[in-house]
């Protein structure tokens, strides 16, 4: 009867014994899956840690398209617009037209092709801007624009396309400045006007400001005399000649930028009348001041490119860094006629933080 009991006794045992076996794999299974699980998640949470890391360093690449850096104000504006972007990490591709319009759209397609994150363009018209924009939208790049103002009342045209940003001067109120102050310091004055390149809207908006100043003139100053150049020196001077030696008569000239004053001057000189006609002139770049150290020009509209290119940049920074739009826009240049008796009121064209201000920091609006 003791050998059933023993039997009975050893199975319960074993049977102990197996179940705390099991139950013990269990418990380390379980205790490795959670290990596991752990593990999973530390890393995903690691993967997305580094993830946003990248995204919060990305090097965001800005492309700008001037029509030719041998212009001061395409280069002024261009060498402000990297300044500003070095302070905040951006790269920058710059590519120079050369003055050729076919150039830039193809350089225009090249940084679509690269997928920069915004572009930036100074452009030949309103209507060329339209093309860029197209374009820029199908590319789902976003596009901002300095130099001309896209719709314009004044010469009647309104721009259709989407777009960021725009800055430019409002060349009507600096052609009106000009024509006001000759009025004002030379009553009367026949005026040679020696204007820009038509067909950019840019010498159009000019006349709006010119003829409004004129109609405003209550002792008689006129437009005496148009003649038109490629912005510079080297196609004003003939012009200039030109008209000396036909015999018309003038008392002052207002060249529309300061490349075209030294031209008008040049031409002065070699008829023996330099130092007789007074000059003014647009811009305030360091063109503008070493002409009045050297008795160049009598005045000049000041319009400074500096802010164009800062502001240009802003606009483009904060919309693709934090999605913050432009609460206009269009920004004008800001303008005010210079002498020798307020050189010190010019704002300049250099790059400089001390230009920050003037746009209101590169932060927000």
């Amino acid at each position: 009867m003791k050998r059933p009991l023993l039997l009975i006794v050893a199975s319960v045992v074993i049977a102990l014994l197996l179940t705390l076996g099991f139950s013990g794999c269990a418990q380390e299974e379980a205790a490795e899956t959670t290990a596991a699980a752990e593990t999973t998640a530390a890393a995903e949470t690691t993967a997305a840690a580094e993830t946003t890391a990248a995204e919060t360093t990305k090097t965001f690449v800005f492309g700008n398209l001037p029509t030719a850096l041998s212009d001061e104000w395409n280069g002024y504006s261009v060498e402000n617009f990297e300044f500003a972007a070095k302070s905040k990490g951006v790269e920058v591709q710059v590519i120079d037209a050369g003055w050729d319009g076919a150039k830039q759209l193809a350089n225009f397609e090249d940084l679509l092709s690269k997928g920069v994150d915004a572009i930036g363009v100074f452009i030949w018209t309103p209507e060329s801007g339209e093309q860029y924009a197209e374009l820029a939208k199908e590319a789902g790049i976003p596009i901002a624009f300095e130099n001309t103002k896209l719709t314009s009342e004044l010469i009647g045209y309104e721009f259709k396309g989407d777009y960021l940003f725009n800055v430019a001067c409002e060349y009507d109120n600096i052609g009106y400045e000009a024509i006001k102050w000759l009025d004002t310091e030379y009553p009367g004055a026949k005026i040679f006007y020696v204007r820009g390149q038509p067909g950019m809207g840019i010498v159009e908006a000019y006349e709006g400001g010119v003829e409004r100043a004129i109609a405003e003139s209550t002792s008689g100053t006129t437009i005496a005399i148009r003649r038109d150049t490629q912005w510079d020196t080297q196609t004003a001077q003939p012009e200039v000649s030109d008209v000396i030696a036909s015999g018309e008569e003038f008392d002052a000239i207002f060249a529309n930028n300061e490349p075209v004053a030294q031209g008008a001057y040049n031409a002065l000189k070699d008829a023996g009348l330099e130092g007789t006609i007074p000059i003014i002139a647009t811009g305030g770049g360091p063109t503008g001041l070493k002409q009045f150290d050297e008795g160049i020009i009598d005045a000049t509209v000041a319009s400074p490119v500096s802010l164009q290119g800062l502001w240009l940049f802003k606009a483009m920074w904060l919309f693709v860094s934090q999605g913050i739009e432009p609460p206009e826009k269009f920004i004008p240049l800001p303008n005010m006629v210079i002498t020798p008796d307020n050189l010190d009121e010019n704002i300049p064209w250099p790059a400089s933080e001390d230009l920050f201000e003037y746009v209101g920091g590169l932060d927000s609006w």
